[in-house]
């Protein structure tokens, strides 16, 4: 995946877990929303004066921004786990639904 498609969805999922829409986000990074749309889909790469605001919208570092070694968007998560899911036999699927259930 290339950098500007990792860092977007970085971006979407903080944006999302802070529960700010896309609309409420571009007016507190004062940034036309039709930017904040191509910067997660990765089509855009924002420059350091936008990524200083995004950050600090987000309440975190520019750097952190970048820090990616264990992220995986959720959306992307769910569906890897999913597919996993189909391939368990019976006895493997109860093992993991008594794991879960027991976290």
């Amino acid at each position: 995946m290339s950098i500007k498609k990792t860092l977007g969805l970085k971006i979407k999922e903080l944006r999302k877990k802070a529960k700010f829409s896309q609309e409420k986000f571009s007016e507190m990074v004062d940034m036309n929303p039709r930017q904040i749309v191509r910067i997660e889909n990765g089509e855009s790469f924002p420059t350091a004066e936008n990524l200083e605001r995004i950050a600090l919208a987000l309440n975190i570092t520019p750097q952190e921004l970048f820090y990616n070694e264990a992220f995986i968007p959720d959306e992307i998560l769910k569906q890897e786990i999913t597919k996993s899911l189909n391939t368990l036999n019976n006895k493997e699927l109860r093992m993991i639904y008594t794991l879960i259930k027991n976290l």
